[in-house]
C-alpha cells in the first residue's frame, strides 16, 4: 500500500467555516474497480481534514495490488475514528454503502461517523435554479469557480488502474491519485454553494413539500403537541410523505421524525 499526505491552503469565508463546523468534518472519496460492491474492490481512499486555520490536509491510501484493499480500509478507519461527521459528494448512495460492504467482507468493524453530510443531496434539489445542466461534482466545481488540474473521470481511473497493476507505472498512479485528491480537496469549497442556497430566500427545493402536505403535516404535529425546529416549507415531498406516515403510525419522538426528514431530503 502506498500512502501520501499533502497540505493545501483553502480560502473560504471564516463565517462559512464556522457555521458548518468544518474543522470537525472528515472529507472523503473512494475509487474502486467498478460499481459492484460485491465483486469490485476499493483501490484508493482520500481523507481530508483541516489541521489549522485555512490549511487542509489530504491523506491518500492507494492499493499497490487488489490484496491491499483490507489495509486501505484499516488505515483509513484508524484516521477516521476521531471524527463524528464525514462529508462526501454523493457518498450516501455509493461510497458509504461500498465501504460498509467491503468492511463486512473482511469482518473488519469500525464505528463510522454518526453524521454523513452529502453535498450532492444538498445541491441537487436546486439544480435548475443554479442553472446547472448536470449536478456531477465537476459541474458544481465549475459553478464555484474551481479549476481542476486532473483531466480524467472515475471510469478512466478503472482502466488506468488495470494498466497500473500490469506495469506499476508511477505516472499512472500519480494520475489516478490526483483525480481522487482533487475530489476531496474541493469539497470544503462546495459549502459556499450550500451557504448561498440556504441564505438566499429565492431558493426553493424543486421537489418541495406540497401545500396540501404542509397543511396536513402541521395539523398532525399540532395534534400531537410536537414542535420541530425545522422550516417545513423547505423539506422534500418524499420527506413530508414519510414523516406523515410515521406520525399516523404513532411515532412522536422528535429526533426520530427529524431523522426521517433528513433521510429523504
Amino acid at each position: 500500500m502506498y500512502i501520501t499526505e499533502t497540505e493545501r491552503k483553502i480560502n473560504i469565508s471564516p463565517q462559512i467555516v464556522l457555521h458548518y463546523n468544518m474543522f470537525n468534518i472528515a472529507y472523503f472519496d473512494i475509487e474502486t474497480t467498478g460499481f459492484d460492491k460485491e465483486k469490485d474492490n476499493v483501490i484508493l481512499i482520500s481523507l481530508g481534514y483541516y489541521v489549522k486555520d485555512s490549511i487542509f490536509k489530504v491523506k491518500q491510501y492507494f492499493g499497490e495490488s487488489l490484496e491491499d484493499e483490507k489495509n486501505i480500509l484499516k488505515n483509513f478507519f484508524k484516521d477516521l475514528k476521531k471524527f463524528k461527521v464525514w462529508c462526501s459528494y454523493n457518498g450516501k448512495a455509493f461510497d458509504e454503502p461500498f465501504i460498509r460492504y467491503r468492511m463486512d467482507k473482511y469482518k473488519t468493524y469500525f464505528d463510522l461517523p454518526n453524521e454523513h453530510i452529502d453535498l450532492y443531496r444538498m445541491i441537487k434539489p436546486y439544480k435548475q435554479q443554479l442553472k446547472l445542466e448536470r449536478c456531477n461534482l465537476k459541474s458544481v466545481e465549475k459553478y464555484a469557480g474551481i479549476i481542476r488540474k486532473d483531466t480524467i473521470d472515475g471510469g478512466m481511473c478503472v482502466e488506468l488502474y488495470k494498466k497500473y497493476l500490469q506495469n506499476k507505472d508511477g505516472k499512472l498512479r500519480k494520475k489516478i491519485m490526483l483525480h481522487n485528491f482533487e475530489d476531496v480537496l474541493n469539497l470544503p469549497s462546495i459549502f459556499q454553494i450550500v451557504w448561498k442556497i440556504q441564505n438566499e430566500s429565492s431558493f426553493i427545493r424543486e421537489d418541495h413539500i406540497t401545500d396540501k402536505q404542509l397543511s396536513y403535516l402541521k395539523y398532525l404535529l399540532s395534534k400531537n403537541d410536537i414542535v420541530l425546529d425545522i422550516e417545513l416549507e423547505k423539506i422534500a415531498r418524499k420527506s413530508a410523505s414519510k414523516v406523515i406516515s410515521a406520525l399516523l403510525g404513532g411515532e412522536t419522538e422528535v429526533n426520530e421524525l427529524k431523522k426521517i426528514i433528513d433521510k429523504y431530503c
